[in-house]
């Protein structure tokens, strides 16, 4: 990554509020996969539903995934 792309990263992490990250985070939910080790191998697990999924938990954002 260049640094005119870290910067702008960085400046946006920085001026948005957690609302607005949550929001990007939702927007972006179908670029996100969750690897989980078993002793069976990798299991992978997508978001099912970005708006239902994904939450605020005070300052952090919460990904619950569902086993089918």
């Amino acid at each position: 990554m260049e640094t005119t792309q870290r910067e702008k990263v960085i400046d946006f992490l920085n001026t948005t509020t957690n609302e607005q990250q949550l929001y990007m985070v939702q927007c972006i939910s179908d670029k996100i996969s969750v690897n989980i080790w078993t002793k069976k191998g990798i299991v992978c697990h997508d978001i099912k539903d970005a708006f239902f999924d994904i939450n605020l938990n005070g300052l952090y954002i919460d990904i619950n995934i569902r086993k089918d």
